[in-house]
């Protein structure tokens, strides 16, 4: 947006990019706004500013926000006055009841009468609930545990990440253990400390090379030397592998939810134990990547209750929010499944279930940090039902990821297996364990390798051969982009025009192919593709 444009005491804000919190902040003349990541809006902190913050620190109507401003700037004409409130509410520091709150699942359920009718047209999804029952062995069950804990002893920060085990250093040395500071307070950038390293930046801070690292760079080399797709992990393996990591674990993750798929070849086959768990991904905590379904499962949240915590006298709290970006609000939205609701960057009224930031307070004892209700001092941890990655800081707001995590920060950061600088080689290998595939062989493909996008594509695909002849790539792969996965056969040029424009669309240049699982292996679900997501929680 253009800035610096004024006309009796209204101005327009100026975007740029800068490290900020997700709270509007005053600094001399000026109001920052958070947009997305690091950016934020700049706005001139005028009469008529000023004027609309004291006016919206509780819910008002639009009308009686104009009228108002009209009858103390009558100078401003309307079209001007309405453009001003239109660009606070586009720069969101006026917020909107038409947003409802993500424990709305439906939007549209909060419009007027006069607006609702307009949304039937508009409508470009559907929810869809499968009318059937699959039922697993609980062998199936047993090795989903297994994984879990694997993963969980697998873990590259086993006491919490750097970047939060140096916040709550900094915190203990500024304010001292069993003090308890306002969130808005602590995470100021001026009067406080801010978030940690990486919650407003566009990534994740570099991490030194480690141990570990050098454990998994040896394995994953064995194995291309070698000619093999896949390690069979033994308990020793594990062992080691979990010695080199970052400090002592403190134990077990309280929940998780785990993805991941059953190959088999018949139900037969199924049923006697002859079968492969593919682990897809790990998520945070439970609830992550089922939330957004409970609505088609009616009460299938309130089992989320009874989860335990890292603290066992917090209580647990519903984290709400809205994401950065409008297209991810689907992500963000579940049920309300807890008794009480922390709000952030949400419209709500007050409501004795309703905490919001202003309401929370941080302390650190025994070297972990703990959120807290300022008034009682009541120990809180999160539960955020939302399948968005707070790493993603585009679509998360810092003070969301900040609350979600602080609860669980010193604990295991368990997640699908991480390979570390491993990562950056063109192969890794498949690591199983029993009947587990903790992680696929992947492979991956730089554009440079290849001929020009504009060359044929069978010189295009005479080239592809050659590669995947050298690094023993099969036919089948599956095309991976985050958690999403498209089964290609390099054999059918239709696929290989998919893969080429996928390399060509990549900011980077890349494509990372996973090992498709083997020919049959959905037999026993009648050849459906599928996933099967479990939520874990920590035995006592």
């Amino acid at each position: 947006m253009p800035g610096g444009q004024s006309s009796g005491g209204v101005s327009r804000p100026t975007h740029r990019r800068k490290p900020g919190g997700n709270l509007p902040r005053s600094r001399g003349s000026e109001l920052q706004v958070p947009s997305e990541g690091n950016a934020e809006f700049l706005l001139a902190l005028g009469p008529a500013l000023r004027l609309v913050l004291d006016l919206a620190r509780t819910p008002i109507a639009y009308s009686q926000l104009a009228d108002k401003l009209s009858a103390e700037f009558p100078a401003v004409s309307g079209v001007q006055r309405d453009r001003f409130l239109g660009e606070l509410l586009q720069v969101r520091l006026l917020r909107s009841s038409l947003r409802s709150p993500a424990t709305i699942t439906n939007p549209a359920d909060v419009l007027p009468p006069a607006v609702d009718f307009q949304t039937t047209d508009l409508m470009t999804a559907s929810d869809l609930r499968l009318d059937a029952d699959v039922r697993l062995p609980v062998q199936v069950l047993a090795e989903a545990e297994t994984a879990a804990t694997v993963l969980a002893r697998l873990v590259t920060h086993p006491n919490g990440t750097p970047a939060w085990r140096r916040w709550t250093k900094q915190f203990t040395e500024r304010y001292g253990e069993n003090s308890t500071v306002p969130v808005e307070m602590a995470t100021d950038p001026d009067h406080g400390l801010g978030f940690p390293a990486g919650f407003v930046t566009a990534s994740e801070p570099p991490r030194p090379m480690s141990r570990r690292d050098r454990l998994l760079l040896e394995l994953a080399g064995s194995a291309a030397a070698e000619g093999r797709h896949s390690i069979a992990l033994t308990g020793a393996m594990i062992e080691e592998l979990e010695a080199a990591a970052e400090g002592e674990s403190q134990g077990l993750a309280p929940h998780l939810e785990l993805a991941a798929q059953v190959h088999s070849a018949s139900v037969q086959a199924l049923d006697r134990g002859d079968f492969r768990l593919r682990v897809l991904t790990v998520s945070r905590s439970a609830g992550s990547m089922t939330g957004r379904f409970w609505h088609l499962f009616p009460g299938t949240e309130t089992a989320y209750a009874s989860l335990p915590t890292v603290d066992p006298e917090a209580e647990l709290a519903q984290l709400s929010f809205h994401a950065g970006r409008v297209p991810a609000d689907l992500l963000t939205r579940a049920p309300q499944a807890l008794p009480r609701v922390v709000s952030v960057g949400e419209f709500r009224h007050p409501a004795p279930h309703v905490l919001f930031p202003r309401d929370l307070s941080v302390t650190v004892t025994g070297g972990s940090a703990r959120l807290v209700e300022s008034v009682t001092g009541k120990p809180l941890e999160l539960l955020a039902p939302t399948a968005i990655n707070f790493l993603w800081n585009n679509y998360t707001p810092p003070m969301a990821r900040f609350l979600g995590e602080i609860s669980r920060a010193a604990s295991p950061q368990v997640t699908w297996f991480d390979w570390g600088a491993a990562w950056a080689l063109p192969f890794t290998p498949a690591l199983t364990y029993r009947r587990i595939v903790l992680t696929a062989a992947r492979w991956k493909i730089r554009s440079r390798t290849l001929p020009h996008r504009t060359a044929p594509l069978h010189e295009w695909a005479d080239q592809l051969g050659f590669w995947r002849a050298r690094m023993r790539v099969p036919e089948r792969v599956l095309l991976a982009e985050d958690d999403q996965q498209l089964p290609l056969d390099l054999s059918r040029d239709v696929d290989l025009d998919i893969l080429r424009a996928h390399l060509d669309a990549s900011p980077f240049g890349v494509a990372t192919l996973h090992e498709a699982p083997p020919t049959g292996a959905d037999g026993w679900i009648g050849g459906r593709a599928h996933s099967i997501v479990l939520p874990l929680a920590r035995r006592s």
